[in-house]
């Protein structure tokens, strides 16, 4: 059985790895001939913590209804802007998407419902033990994805 790749991931947060991984899915894709989705994962539990602090308190509902519309935009969101130019010029247009959740529980079920065949992922470069004790969304992605990743540093 071949591997052949069509479809590519690429989860974003407008860090500097997710730059990095961007510009690799891009060389992958032309290598490939496949497209690129980039992914961006809001978690409503860190936005309310830090966005609104200083905004008066709102209704679950209210609360997600400002988020929803003010954040689901890729068009008003720079990380797509950076990560469309780090992937550079493909045959086909790159897709963008913008969903809710936990952000490695989000990026896997996205590629499972999209059927995604390779995931490329930033990686924070934290050392093995801060990894091993916090955590993060690239290890958790590894070891949860239904498709192969790539982790990139």
């Amino acid at each position: 059985m071949a591997l052949e790749i069509r479809k590519i991931l690429v989860p974003i947060d407008g860090s500097e790895g997710a730059e990095k991984a961007a510009e690799f899915a891009g060389h992958l894709a032309r290598y490939t001939n496949a497209t690129v989705t980039l992914l961006r994962v809001h978690s409503p539990e860190i936005y309310q913590l830090s966005v609104l602090s200083e905004i008066p308190p709102l209704t679950d509902f209210e609360y997600m209804e400002v988020m929803q519309k003010h954040l689901s935009d890729p068009e008003k969101d720079p990380a797509f802007a950076e990560a469309k130019q780090a992937v550079g010029a493909l045959p086909a247009p790159v897709d963008e998407r913008v969903v809710w959740g936990q952000p490695a529980q989000a990026i896997c079920d996205y590629a499972k419902e999209n059927a995604i065949d390779h995931i490329v992922i930033g990686s924070r470069g934290r050392s093995a033990f801060s990894s091993l004790v916090l955590g993060s969304v690239s290890l958790q992605v590894l070891h949860h994805a239904p498709c192969p990743v790539t982790v990139v540093r």
